[in-house]
């Protein structure tokens, strides 16, 4: 009787929940997302890393009324056996009742029509994703991927769209002046449809980045400005991509992080910057052949320093702002860095090939091939001067030519849609190291002495969202 009742009042708050969701119309998804990953680095002397890591998220979106919204985005991300802070603690031995790993990802309000105007706000913790995650992404690769404390304003009418976001990055203060070091971005984008067979977006960025002069860089505050427009469409059976960008403002603060310091004329505090980034990418498919392939030429050139920029006082590295590298920049990571690209500010150059194959129904082939340089030369008069005083920035680099040659990489990806919630996804790499990559982006080895292995790496993932 006792056991009827107490069912009895189970089903009653069941149903009552129900009721509250519907009434409210709420609904839930969400994510789980385990991986295993294996990394052998192009250092000889280390071990490769073999670990499981875990994404599980719970999502709660709450339609309010006509205007308003809420989504709530609950987040645990962790490494499997791990008792670190900073991989959630994981450990066998763990209670559940001790795990405290879960956090918020997302939590946002949405206004529809703000204050009367033709205006959506998005305000609170967020994605921010922009034209193909290329100044500003979730890099959803990562397990825990990027979100921000941000205030969104979106206006759309016609064929045009609007956007401004203020993006508070980091709220800090600076211990040796007692000055506050925040970071901010203010983003103002605009966009038309229908241009050349797509879409034209323009950009101004502002980024006050006072975070990393906390000491007070001589009164730096490293304030920058990205300026530059993105063109993606179809024409002649043929889909493309250009784009284009340029960084002016303060350069000190990472001319001074660069380790150039003695390259310069006068106080780093005057060095400014002087940067671009320009990426072309060219595809086609092939509907109508087996396996309906697609073949992208891929270009994409980022600015590094050379001894012009130096003995100009001028710095010029372009700086990715949020760092969205593992889409571009081939998927063993090696060139993410936002401030350095991977390179020691010398800039980087990708020459890839990208192609796609539709296997069967359920099984996608996805084969990438890279090829990186500095964008900066290093084998003539373009960096001596650098290189000569950069030594221990560089591992210890010699001051002889290294050559711009950073090495190729190869991505193979095997994506398996098990069934209508989940994928099965197996994916490969393999780069082939050169002294220049051992010298400024080779795992902190001796110059071209232990770091000049080619490297390895591979996964296994399981996502279903439901």
């Amino acid at each position: 009787m006792k056991r009827n009742y107490l069912l009895a009042i189970a089903v009653a708050v069941l149903m009552l929940a129900s009721e509250v969701a519907w009434a409210a119309d709420i609904s839930f998804s969400g994510q789980f997302r385990p991986r295993y990953n294996m990394n052998e680095d192009t250092t000889d002397t280390t071990n490769g890393d073999h670990n499981f890591t875990t994404r599980v998220r719970l999502n709660a979106k709450a339609n309010v009324n006509a205007n308003t919204g809420v989504f709530l985005q609950m987040q645990s991300v962790g490494t499997w056996g791990n008792n670190g802070a900073a991989g959630g603690d994981r450990r066998s031995t763990t209670v559940s009742d001790t795990e405290n790993s879960v956090g918020l990802h997302q939590a946002f309000v949405t206004l529809k029509n703000f204050f009367g105007q033709p205006v959506n706000a998005k305000i609170g913790r967020q994605e921010v994703v922009l034209d193909g995650h290329r100044l500003f992404g979730h890099t959803g690769w990562t397990d825990g991927a990027q979100t921000n404390d941000a205030i969104r304003l979106d206006h759309s009418g016609g064929n045009h769209t609007l956007n401004y976001i203020y993006i508070a990055q980091t709220k800090a203060q600076g211990a040796a002046t007692n000055t506050t070091a925040d970071a901010s971005y203010h983003v103002l984008r605009a966009a038309t449809q229908g241009v050349l067979g797509g879409d034209l977006a323009g950009y101004f960025v502002i980024t006050d980045d006072r975070a990393i002069s906390a000491v007070d860089f001589g009164g730096d505050e490293n304030e920058f400005y990205t300026i530059g427009a993105r063109q993606k469409g179809k024409l002649g059976g043929l889909d493309y991509r250009v784009e284009y960008y340029h960084q002016f403002g303060d350069g000190g603060v990472e001319a001074s992080a660069a380790g150039f310091t003695p390259a310069y004329d006068g106080p780093l505090t005057e060095v400014d910057r002087d940067a671009h980034m320009f990426g072309i990418r060219v595809g086609k498919t092939f509907k109508n052949v087996r396996y309906s392939p697609t073949f992208t030429l891929w270009f994409d050139s980022l600015s590094g320093t050379d001894d012009e920029d130096a003995s100009s006082g001028d710095f010029g590295t372009f700086n990715t702002l949020q760092d969205t590298g593992h889409k571009f920049y081939g998927f063993m990571d090696n060139f993410l860095n936002y401030r350095t690209n991977g390179t020691a500010y010398y800039g980087l150059e990708d020459y890839a090939l990208k192609t796609k194959f539709k296997i069967s129904d359920v099984n996608t082939l996805k084969v990438d091939v890279h090829h990186f340089e500095t964008q900066t030369d290093l084998t003539d008069e373009d960096s001596d001067t650098l290189r000569d005083n950069d030594g221990t920035n560089h591992n210890g680099a010699v001051t002889s030519d290294i050559g711009s040659d950073l090495g190729s990489e190869i991505d193979v990806v095997l994506i398996h849609k098990y069934d209508a919630n989940t994928k099965m996804i197996f994916g490969y790499g393999h780069y082939w190291s050169t002294t220049a990559f051992s010298m400024l982006n080779g795992g902190g080895g001796t110059a071209g002495s232990n770091s000049n292995d080619d490297q390895d790496w591979m996964f296994v993932m399981l996502d279903t969202k439901f």
